[in-house]
């Protein structure tokens, strides 16, 4: 037999189906920090679908990581209205899946140079090492070992270390230790007003399309959008910056070769699964990359590679 409080929670739901409002993921996630487990003051670890999410309400920013891939899945900043790093309202929370948004890392292959599609290390469950808050935000450890899970991709011995820092400004490295040659990336979604009011400057002159159209730009070094964009620019500037009409956000790149920019536009983001269709006008991928100089890791000394990101 249900409870009065069971059956008003059931006929709440209906309503809130009925008017159609959707509860943000983003808001789902937070919700959660209540019945997580405590790892530290401002972060709670939970169960989100089928994965352990770090949820982090600090005074500077709010956040979340899932323990699959180190995902660093959105973050805003308080000084903020709106996530500075996005997640698709259709993301799943599957194992074994990837995840849209966020800060999915792939290695040690990019795009279709191996199986799965962008390397494994997104699709697998990373080890949380250390978990440390301070005044400025909080800072996360998180390493990766060959194992059982992995062998079904890759042979080869190799360890991996994402250092996250969430708090004003947010900043993410990669390490990694092995005895071949990785490609990556660090595959940044930022969040955005409006894709048609975003100008993307910093890339440099010298890019690869990765599409049949090209979408020339109209300055060089400088990218704006009106349809579909996948490109891999090879001689940006450290620094990158992408203005969207309301704030201007500066992506730092350390030790990188490569910056790759993505937007599906209309048709791809309605064939996309995992993206609901009207997403396109509110993110913009510009993804620190090691691509055509890639990582040589060495079994005695870490390759590194990693980014910055602040609104300025």
């Amino acid at each position: 037999m249900r409870t009065i409080g069971s059956r008003l929670k059931a006929v709440f739901a209906k309503k809130i189906k009925k008017s159609g409002v959707n509860m943000s993921i983003i808001k789902q996630i937070l919700d959660s920090y209540a019945t997580g487990s405590s790892l530290s003051l401002s972060v709670h670890q939970n169960i989100f679908g089928e994965l352990p999410v770090l949820v982090i309400k600090h005074p500077t920013c709010s956040a979340a990581v899932s323990l699959q891939g180190a995902h660093l899945l959105f973050w805003q900043p308080s000084t903020e209205t709106t996530p500075v790093i996005w997640l698709s309202q259709k993301a799943n929370f599957k194992k074994e899946m990837a995840i849209r948004g966020g800060v999915p890392i792939c290695w040690p292959w990019f795009g279709k140079l191996g199986d799965p599609m962008h390397g494994f290390a997104r699709l697998v469950e990373w080890q949380l090492d250390s978990c440390k808050e301070d005044n400025n935000g909080v800072d996360l450890t998180l390493s990766l070992t060959n194992n059982q899970q992995t062998e079904r991709f890759f042979t080869k011995p190799f360890q991996a270390w994402l250092t996250i820092h969430v708090g004003q400004i947010c900043e993410v490295t990669l390490s990694c230790q092995g005895d071949f040659e990785a490609t990556s990336a660090l595959h940044t979604y930022f969040g955005i007003n409006n894709i048609d009011n975003v100008t993307v400057k910093g890339l440099g002159d010298s890019y690869q399309d990765r599409l049949p159209v090209e979408n020339k730009p109209t300055i060089l070094g400088q990218l704006t959008f009106n349809q579909e964009v996948d490109r891999v620019y090879t001689d940006a500037d450290e620094a990158i910056t992408i203005f969207d009409g309301k704030r201007t956000i500066k992506l730092t790149n350390v030790n990188a070769s490569d910056v790759v920019t993505w937007n599906p536009w209309i048709d791809k983001a309605k064939a996309m699964a995992d993206f609901a269709d009207q997403e396109y006008q509110s993110m913009v991928c510009v993804e620190t990359c090691r691509i055509n100089k890639p990582l040589k890791l060495e079994a005695t000394q870490k390759s590194v590679y990693g980014f910055k990101i602040e609104v300025i």
